[in-house]
This record gives C-alpha cells, structure tokens and sequence, in this order.
C-alpha cells in the first residue's frame, strides 16, 4: 500500500526523535508527533476499510467463478489483484497496529515529562521561597546594632560593611517592609513592597536607595555565605551569656539545698529517737475502787 508506506515515511521524517527536546519544547514536540500520529491513522483507517470492501468483493467473485458461473472481463481483472488486495490489507492492519502503539508510548512519555517539568517547577519555587526567606532574615538582622558593629568589623570571617551599605540597607528595608498608611491600602502597599523583593531576588540591574538590586543582592549573599549568622546567636551581646550564667547558677544552688536537706535528715532521725529513750516512763494512776455495799454502824447505849 503505497500511501501508507509514504504516509509512515513523513512521519519519521519529520517528527524528533522522542525525549530529544528537553523541557517545554520536548513537550511541544510530542505533542506534535501525537497529532501527526492522528492524522496518519485517520488516512490508515479509511484505507483498510476501502481494502477490506473490495477484498470482500473479490472473495464474492473467486466464490462465484469457484461455482462455475461466468465473470464479465472487469470481475475477471480484478481477481487477477487479489494477491495484492490480500498483501496490501495484511500490511495496512499491521500499519495500525504498529502507529497505535507507538502513538500509546508517545503519551507516556508526554505524562511522564510533563510530571518531571511540575517537580522540576515545584523544586524551583521552593528554592525561590528558600532565598527569600534569607534576604528577609538577612535585612531583619541587620537591623540589630551588634550585628551592625560585628559587620563594620568583619567579625567571624564576615564581609566589612561600610556605614554607606548599612544605610542602604536601612532605606531597602522601608521599601520591603513599610509602614502602616491608613490613606493606602493594605494590598497597594504589599504589593510595590513584593516589587522591590522581587527585584532584589532576580538581581536586577536597576537603581533603588542610592544603589542598585544586584549589588545588594550581591552584599547579602557574601554575608549570608561567610557563615557569620550559623556562629553569632540571634540575641544582643551578652544576653544569652548572662541567662545562660543565672540558669547554672539556679541549678547549682538547688543542687546544694538537695544535698543539705538529704544530709540534715538522717540527724533529725536520730535526735528524736534519742529524745524517747531519754524520757521517763510516767507512773500508771491508782486504781480507785468505788464501795457500793453499807457500812453497818454500832450503836453504844
């Protein structure tokens, strides 16, 4: 059959190998070989369908020339293509058989990819929400005045600020964080403050504060990556120390009022039982026994 093995040629030649384009365009892609395949099986089914009616007829006429009867000269030429007919319908079913599976894996493979660009989609937002919640860390902590002097000083292997970077920062942090305007709307101002957050996510070469995105973007991945917060607590100086000292010292001292009082008790034990060896054994009362009968008196003359 001529036109399907044509039909089968321009399908390979013009569709991509599948899973060659990576991303949306491989989607794209195999969508589009899942149309072609379509269309090309629309074209097989009609061509089996016209061979398997004149494959019909021509079993009517080798029926009818079986029995002896007489087959006009355009009956007897189409016998003569039974073979054909024959091969022709074998290889269009075979045809189908071979672009409805192939049709079938094209569309596993499209779920599949498109399952790995959704996971692949979801991992990148995580991470964008992960880099967000650190610049927002980052300009939270920089507001803190022993941060801001560890930082001028280049404590703990952190980048030297200067009072120009803080200042910045300072304004930035109005921009992101603003305060509330009852003449603005709550939605209005979150929604110019997510603009300069994501600005400063992206990095963008644009002024902002007397500065521009990326160079803050880049001042704060050089503090967030000198590990200086993973070694400075997120207290003032001196606040954890002296809580920590007044925690040990509590604990001491009701470690010692424990030991005392385990002590003190056995001695408190002893004493008592030495105060009722030492104290004299009360004399039990008399008895007093009641006369009930009468007493007889002799009367003198």
């Amino acid at each position: 059959m001529p036109s399907a093995m044509n039909a089968n040629r321009t399908v390979q030649s013009a569709s991509p190998d599948v899973g060659s384009a990576p991303g949306s365009m491989g989607n794209f892609a195999l969508g589009g070989q899942a149309e072609v395949l379509k269309q090309v099986l629309c074209v097989l089914d009609k061509k089996v369908r016209n061979l398997e009616k004149k494959k019909s007829k021509l079993d009517d006429y080798q029926v009818k020339k079986d029995k002896g009867e007489r087959l006009n000269q355009d009956q007897l030429d189409a016998l003569t293509k039974f073979q054909e007919i024959t091969y022709n319908l074998e290889f269009g079913r075979e045809l189908q058989k071979t672009f409805i599976t192939l049709g079938q894996d094209i569309q596993k493979v499209v779920k599949k990819s498109a399952r790995r660009e959704q996971l692949q989609r979801e991992e990148a937002e995580q991470r964008r929400l992960k880099t967000i919640l650190e610049l927002q860390f980052l300009l939270d902590r920089l507001g803190e005045d022993n941060v801001r002097r560890d930082l001028k000083e280049g404590v703990g292997g952190s980048p030297m600020l200067t009072d120009a970077h803080l200042a910045a920062f300072d304004e930035f942090y109005k921009l992101v964080g603003p305060d509330r305007d009852q003449s603005v709307r709550l939605v209005d101002r979150y929604e110019e403050a997510s603009v300069h957050l994501w600005d400063l996510l992206e990095g963008k070469n644009k002024a902002v504060v007397g500065t521009t995105y990326k160079a803050l973007r880049e001042t704060l991945d050089q503090v967030m990556l000198s590990g200086y917060f993973d070694q400075v607590p997120s207290h003032q100086n001196g606040v954890c120390e002296e809580k920590a000292a007044e925690e040990a010292e509590a604990q001491d001292q009701a470690s010692a009022a424990t030991v005392a009082e385990a002590a003190a008790a056995p001695a408190v034990v002893a004493e008592s039982s030495e105060a009722e060896e030492q104290s004299p054994t009360a004399d039990p009362e008399p008895e007093v026994v009641e006369f009930t009968d009468s007493i007889a008196v002799e009367k003198t003359e």
